[in-house]
């Protein structure tokens, strides 16, 4: 069984134009946005279970995208979570119908979203996700044409986890992309998990590093996450199969993790 933690869909409507930007972020794509898309590549690749976010670049379309990603929920292989722009004033009430929909967890990105986790606007948003919902970042160097200053640090995750300890949070891309010394620092062996999604390709990690990574943090900590569609699932599945971990240290990065945090 494989669950694949991040993920990312758009509306078909808006999906094409996704794409097009999306190129010129990434310079190569391994799929559609749209949910087509994600349901053609985890049936060719295997993968059972799909945690998809959806995006709320400015805070007038915060409604609208998770309109769409409720509306997904009848789908048993989708597993969704919100979004909630940092400036979106109805925020309160926005949380509460996510979580009255059954979402889980809520996804945010510095890169396209110009916050700091430890703003005081996020703090009161935490303080409504309560042990119940999850906070799910993006974490480390912002992917593309990269702002001055990473946002979403390890030492800024850290500083949320020391004020909201019952918050569940999750920081893609290994704790911090392109900042595993800060990851060691300030995040390995806290109580959060991390996704193993990186860019431009997981391939380009040493193996060898990344397996001490992980039993230094705990694998029962970790997800497995492809970022589709910028990351190519296929080449990821196998990457981590190669990994000098037990095959239950692989069943829980592969699936029991994610079936736990989001109860699959």
């Amino acid at each position: 069984m494989i669950i694949n933690a991040h993920t990312h869909v758009y509306p078909d409507k808006i999906a094409q134009a996704v794409d097009k930007k999306a190129l010129l972020q990434f310079n190569k794509l391994y799929g559609s946005f749209k949910v087509s898309g994600l349901l053609d590549d985890m049936a060719l690749y295997g993968i059972d279970t799909s945690v998809i976010f959806s995006i709320a670049e400015k805070p007038q379309v915060v409604k609208p995208a998770n309109d769409f990603v409720i509306s997904l929920q009848d789908n048993k292989k989708i597993i969704a979570c919100g979004t909630v722009h940092p400036d979106f004033e109805d925020y309160e009430q926005e949380i509460e119908r996510l979580r009255q929909h059954g979402i889980r967890g809520i996804k945010w990105s510095s890169e396209f979203q110009d916050f700091y986790p430890d703003d005081e606007k996020m703090l009161r948003m935490y303080e409504l996700m309560g042990s119940d919902m999850i906070a799910y970042f993006h974490a480390g160097e912002d992917i593309g044409d990269p702002l001055d200053e990473a946002h979403t640090t390890p030492q800024r995750i850290a500083r949320v986890l020391d004020m909201f300890p019952r918050l569940k949070v999750v920081a893609a891309h290994l704790g911090g992309l392109h900042m595993l010394d800060e990851v060691r620092k300030y995040l390995v062996g806290r109580d959060l998990y991390f996704d193993t999604t990186w860019y431009p390709n997981i391939t380009e990690l040493n193996q060898e590093e990344t397996a001490r990574l992980i039993k230094e943090h705990g694998s029962h900590k970790i997800l497995f996450g492809t970022d589709y569609p910028a990351g190519k699932s296929d080449e990821q599945i196998e990457w981590i199969s190669q990994l000098a971990l037990s095959i239950e240290d692989k069943e829980l990065i592969f699936y029991q993790n994610s079936r736990r945090l989001f109860g699959i």
